[in-house]
């Protein structure tokens, strides 16, 4: 909710008159920010967007918990605690959009990445659950450059142990065709 205040002001005499309080029902802009959901110390940061998808305000109690499937695949998901059967647990959401994300909670969500959009739940019925999310993990700039030098890197040293060296190839000449019935 959104309240707007009017006042008139007078500055000789620093006195407030016409104080009007109206709710306002203006729409609120959608985040610049290309997440929703980001990690930082002892913290998670949710978008106003994010805050909105949750259908949660300050005060409600927002959980990050993980779905596997098939035993091989897991992934975060988030929603109101409510909704994960038990209302006491997880974190406060605050006005200010941050929720408190301490030790092993942020060490495990950190695993799968640090700002996160959200992305529809579906149960193991396939139905899609109202309110619950995925946690995709975005991927910026920085990171996708590191893992491209990385397999470059990678790539290289493949090439070089592929590559014969001059002692095998003239071993390989000694040997003829039993080179390929060596044990090792």
């Amino acid at each position: 909710m959104m309240l707007k205040i009017s006042f008139d002001f007078d500055e000789s005499t620093q006195k407030v008159s016409n104080v009007k309080v109206v709710n306002s029902n203006s729409t609120i802009t959608a985040s610049t920010k290309s997440y929703d959901l980001g990690v930082e110390d002892n913290k998670l940061v949710l978008t106003p967007n994010a805050i909105s998808q949750l259908g949660a305000v300050a005060g409600d109690r927002i959980s990050v918990n993980y779905w596997t499937v098939d035993n091989e695949t897991t992934y975060p998901i988030i929603s109101k605690s409510d909704v994960f059967t038990d209302g006491a647990s997880g974190n406060k959401l605050t006005q200010k959009g941050t929720i408190s994300f301490k030790g092993q909670q942020r060490t495990s969500l950190l695993k799968f990445g640090s700002a996160f959009t959200f992305s529809e739940f579906k149960d193991r019925s396939g139905e899609v659950k109202e309110n619950v999310f995925v946690l995709t993990p975005v991927e910026d700039q920085e990171t996708l450059k590191i893992e491209e030098e990385t397999l470059d890197d990678e790539k290289e040293q493949i090439q070089e142990i592929n590559t014969n060296s001059a002692i095998e190839d003239e071993i390989a000449e000694m040997l003829g065709d039993d080179y390929d019935a060596l044990p090792f």
